[in-house]
């Protein structure tokens, strides 16, 4: 069998997913491509949302309401995107000649339905990598989506896809994260890590004001974000605060972590469930970030921290009920064989 896994440089999540599907898929056998052909057509549209984002993020949480809403909005971006699929992605078949194409950004998704009708035998799905099914991720000739909590599945549902198609996999993430040579910690003594995603987004300079007030062990990640990496470690910190740029060992961070702050990007909620590792919402992306923290506060997997992060994070830090809840409910909705489970699922389909 022979898989492309297609996705878009919109943020870094959907990448580490189509990653951790990759690895899962060669262990499994299968043939697995790459597809970023549709980088170029997307540039505009990925321009103008870290523009949207960054200076007028409340104008883009409305755009982002609305067209969840707007069924006209929907059927013009997906003529759209098919058209691009149309256009672009033939000479890809052609070149890949696959069986499934696995998508973990929507654009990509739409784009490559558009082969179904001249390749039948094609087979295409998609990979939520957030916490929400926006409607710009409905696409009716998808053979499958992966889905990881429950309002998901209902937000598919509400727009017209065939409940049977859903699988609840949850969301990939790499396999380190459930090697038994890693172990977990549960102790008390690791540092706070403040996180911004791969590209390290978010008021680090205020949140580790913050967290001096513990006098605790302070790990602050800038992901890609090299601008602040830099800023951050020009300015005097106590010794037990450390600056740290991209880092590749990721799991072993999280594990040994006393506590994680930051934003809520849906392989991050995966990874941090995972780890079981108590989690603080201090920043987020105006958008599907705004209802990953909605959905992760509702399932207390995450506590709102953007107001009075000091007394909300304290009793996170030492061995208390809300701790202990916390992580009871990150165990309970942990999915580590997410990849695995997809490949499998691919592998069985009828």
């Amino acid at each position: 069998m022979r898989i492309t896994i297609a996705s878009l440089p919109i943020g870094t999540g959907h990448d580490i997913a189509a990653r951790a599907l990759a690895e899962a898929m060669g262990q499994a056998g299968v043939e697995v491509h790459f597809s970023h052909h549709l980088a170029g057509p997307s540039r505009a549209h990925t321009a103008s949302y870290f523009l949207s984002v960054r200076y007028a993020p409340w104008l883009f949480s409305r755009m982002f309401q609305w067209g969840d809403g707007a069924r006209f909005a929907w059927s013009r971006h997906r003529t759209a995107w098919r058209a691009i699929g149309s256009r672009v992605l033939p000479a890809v078949f052609e070149q890949y000649r696959p069986d499934w194409v696995v998508a973990t950004h929507p654009f990509a998704l739409t784009a490559w339905t558009a082969l179904k009708a001249n390749f039948p035998g094609l087979k295409v799905m998609g990979v939520l990598t957030d916490l929400s099914a926006h409607q710009f991720w409905w696409e009716p000739e998808a053979d499958a989506y992966a889905v990881w909590l429950p309002e998901e599945r209902q937000d598919l549902v509400r727009f017209g896809y065939p409940e049977q198609k859903i699988w609840d996999t949850g969301i990939p993430i790499r396999s380190i994260f459930h090697d038994d040579a890693l172990q977990f910690a549960r102790l008390f003594d690791g540092p706070i890590v403040v996180l911004g995603g791969g590209l390290g987004i978010g008021p680090y300079h205020r949140i580790l004001r913050d967290l001096m007030a513990f006098d605790l062990p302070v790990l602050a990640v800038c992901g890609q974000n090299e601008r602040l990496r830099w800023q951050l470690s020009q300015q005097s910190w106590p010794a037990h605060v450390t600056i740290a740029g991209y880092v590749e060992n990721m799991p072993e961070v999280l594990c040994a972590s006393r506590a994680v702050v930051g934003k809520p990007g849906g392989v991050t909620a995966a990874e941090v469930c995972q780890v079981q590792v108590p989690w603080l919402l201090t920043h987020w992306i105006a958008g599907q970030e705004e209802v990953n923290r909605d959905r992760l506060t509702s399932h207390n997997l995450a506590e709102l921290g953007d107001h009075g992060l000091v007394e909300r994070l304290a009793p996170l830090l030492v061995d208390s009920k809300a701790r202990r809840s916390m992580l009871a409910h990150q165990a309970e909705l942990a999915r580590p064989n997410a990849s695995r489970d997809i490949v499998r699922r691919i592998l069985a389909f009828q």
